[in-house]
């Protein structure tokens, strides 16, 4: 464009100015004249042409006549592939000049392991002449990329400027091991991934680079954040693990009845007999088996408080008596909390939920049916334990709710309070129901969605996090092509508790439907849990028909943009 402008300027003035000649046109400021060398490879392919790949660079110094090319150590730089000498024998040459700068001689190849020299002649006619070389270097590079404790479920903030590694955690963070990634080739130490850490103390961490010489000491602060005001963090989404093999991951083989609980750091998996595994929460990771101590649920449920405790139930039929167990340790075995004889008319102990800590104050809620065609059951047994001792199971009917005549029903309390609202989902009517606690009515409802007709929605878990309650349903699968899929819902306005789960605007969260040609028993369920600091919420779910269990993060951090859906894994350094 320029010579354009210049070629129309130039005929201009002839046609003005006669013969007059324009003076030479330069840069209004004269630099090195030239700029940089880069290098490339050369390989020749199958065909016996000339190929190049990779590039590197060298710069001019000031006040020096020498250009070094510097070469990395490995090439490519996440590899473990030497460069040899032989490689810097014949190398690909290109200059970058200034404007009417010359260089001799023309350069297209050159041998880096030797001294390459050239005259470069400037805009001022003015000649200088440089030595141009290459040399393969160790890599500098030091830093610590990333930081994770998946066994606490936190992942670091670094900050490059000040060396400084923040973990957000409220409580005290359990010594533990970590994953990482530094600049290729560097190292650690302590390293993380082989030391258990007291990660409390303010622990440093040193990154050495691939020349041993360049380093980089990192501080790992704890720190307490600050909460968003109300409810879960936009975007803080984070899948914690998925599996769609878990009865082989994790060596069950019970098919009746699948349901969860949480007991510290552990997911508790029961298959509804006598067969109970724990997995870290976090990650999924088996982690043991409960010893039962010859218990048999008979295809009943377990679920947990929100205080650190399992409570397990067996199955009643009318008449029968159903033995109620708790669990406060993984390495314990069951204890008996009460036996009682159901009298409700009905069977009872596929599914069991508690809100509050059994030790204080709580309620309990276990399903309730009886078979009939079509559907005529609205009944439920609630147990209300005060200052640690359980009272008398009672029967509660539900006033206009959708009817059910079979085990696949589920009912939990948003708190202790018995006057406030509880949450209801059965087969076949495949929605949410918002109960009225005070009347024991239903006040809101959400329909299945539209290709949720062959779904088993009842499935369904309560939290109040960070002052907001949400609402959790699941739908397994029991038909052929049922949607199995879980639903996250924000229950704080009741005034948008309504449409269906394909549009309500209570909706949050909905996970990809599955369409599975499956048939059985859907033996599946949903739990809503938060961590012990309050800034975590997690959501599972586990299909025991589709051999399916999944997990999500949600957290209420104000003020940091946390690491999501990110796998962390150790690279390897050489």
């Amino acid at each position: 464009m320029k010579n354009t402008i210049f070629s129309f300027l130039t005929a201009a003035g002839l046609l003005f100015a006669g013969c007059h000649q324009p003076d030479e046109l330069l840069p209004s400021v004269s630099r090195n004249g030239i700029n940089s060398v880069t290098a490339q490879f050369v390989k020749n392919n199958s065909e016996g042409a000339a190929e190049f790949y990779g590039e590197f660079k060298g710069y001019p110094a000031e006040g020096s006549d020498e250009i070094t090319v510097e070469i990395p150590w490995f090439y490519p730089e996440s590899s473990d592939d030497v460069v040899s000498g032989k490689m810097l024998d014949k190398m690909r040459i290109s200059l970058n000049l200034d404007d009417n700068v010359t260089v001799d001689p023309a350069v297209l190849y050159m041998n880096l392991n030797e001294d390459n020299y050239i005259t470069v002649t400037d805009q001022l006619k003015q000649k200088k002449v440089y030595k141009v070389r290459g040399r393969i270097v160790k890599s500098k590079a030091c830093l610590l990329e990333e930081l994770s404790l998946p066994s606490q479920g936190l992942n670091a903030i670094i900050d490059q400027e000040t060396k400084e590694v923040s973990l957000i955690a409220a409580g005290n963070i359990e010594p533990c091991t970590g994953t990482y990634r530094l600049s290729y080739h560097a190292t650690i130490s302590p390293d993380p991934a082989t030391t258990v850490i007291d990660w409390n103390a303010s622990p440093k961490l040193t990154v050495t680079a691939y020349d041993g010489v360049s380093k980089t000491v990192y501080t790992v602060k704890k720190e307490v954040p600050a909460k968003v005001p109300t409810g879960i963090r936009s975007g803080s989404q984070k899948n914690l693990f998925v599996s769609e093999t878990f009865k082989t991951d994790y060596g069950m083989s019970g098919t009746t009845n699948y349901t969860l609980g949480i007991l510290g750091d552990h997911l508790l998996i029961c298959s509804g007999e006598s067969e109970i595994v724990y997995v870290n929460k976090l990650t999924g990771v088996k982690a043991g088996t409960v010893n039962m101590g010859g218990i048999n649920l008979g295809g009943g449920a377990i679920t947990s408080d929100e205080a650190n405790h399992i409570v397990m139930c067996s199955i009643a039929a009318n008449g029968a008596s159903q033995t109620i167990y708790r669990l406060d340790h993984v390495t314990d075995t069951p204890k008996e909390v009460m036996t009682w004889s159901n009298a409700t008319g009905g069977k009872i102990g596929s599914k069991i939920s508690i809100k509050g800590d059994i030790d204080a104050d709580a309620v309990v809620t276990i399903n309730c049916w009886a078979w009939a065609s079509p559907a005529n059951w609205s009944s439920f047994v609630r147990i209300i334990v005060t200052d640690g001792v359980w009272g008398t199971p009672e029967k509660v009917t539900i006033a206009g709710c959708g009817l059910w005549n079979g085990g696949n029903v589920d009912v939990e309390y948003l708190s202790t309070d018995i006057t406030g609202p509880y949450f209801k989902a059965s087969y076949s009517t495949n929605g949410a129901e918002w109960i009225d606690g005070a009347t024991n009515s239903r006040v809101a409802f959400i329909d299945k969605g539209a290709n949720d007709a062959n779904s088993n929605f009842a499935n369904v878990s309560c939290a109040v996090f960070n002052k907001s309650p949400f609402v959790a349903v699941f739908g397994g699968s029991h038909f052929a092509y049922s949607a199995s899929r879980a639903i996250l819902l924000d229950v704080g306005d009741r005034n948008l508790f309504t449409g269906t789960f394909d549009n309500t605007k209570a909706k949050i969260y909905a996970s990809t439907p599955k369409y599975l040609a499956v048939s059985g028993t859907a033996s599946c369920d949903i739990l809503l849990s938060q961590s012990s600091d309050g800034y975590y919420l997690y959501l599972y779910w586990i299909g025991g028909n589709t051999n399916y269990i999944r997990a999500e993060q949600w957290d209420c951090v104000a003020g940091h943009t946390l690491f999501s859906d990110t796998t962390f894994v150790i690279r390897k350094n050489s």
